[in-house]
C-alpha cells in the first residue's frame, strides 16, 4: 500500500483534512488536500473517502476493517462523526 509524503496511508491522510476544525470539507477539498500528502490515484482517495463513512451502509460491509471516522452530510460535505452531535446508523 502506498504511503503518504511523511508515511501516512491514505485514510490517515484524508483524517489530517479535518484537523484544526477544518470542517466540513467537499469531496473537492479533500481530494485536493490529500494530493498534496501524497502521489495517491484519483481512486485510491475516492475508495478510502467512501471506506471510512460511518452512515454509508454499503461501505461497512465492503471495508469491515476500515476505520470509519466520517459522516457524509445531506448537502455533501464531509465532517468528522461526533456521536454526540449525529445521528445513529440505521440498517
Amino acid at each position: 500500500m502506498a504511503k503518504g509524503y511523511q508515511g501516512q496511508s491514505c485514510a490517515e491522510a484524508i483524517k489530517e483534512c479535518f484537523g484544526g476544525g477544518n470542517q466540513p470539507l467537499s469531496y473537492s477539498q479533500v481530494v485536493s488536500q490529500v494530493k498534496k500528502k501524497g502521489s495517491w490515484k484519483d481512486i485510491t482517495i475516492w475508495r478510502y473517502l467512501m471506506a471510512t463513512v460511518i452512515n454509508l451502509i454499503p461501505a461497512k460491509y465492503e471495508w469491515k476493517s476500515t476505520e470509519k471516522f466520517l459522516f457524509i452530510r445531506p448537502d455533501g460535505q464531509y465532517e468528522l462523526f461526533n456521536k454526540g452531535k449525529h445521528p445513529s446508523t440505521i440498517e
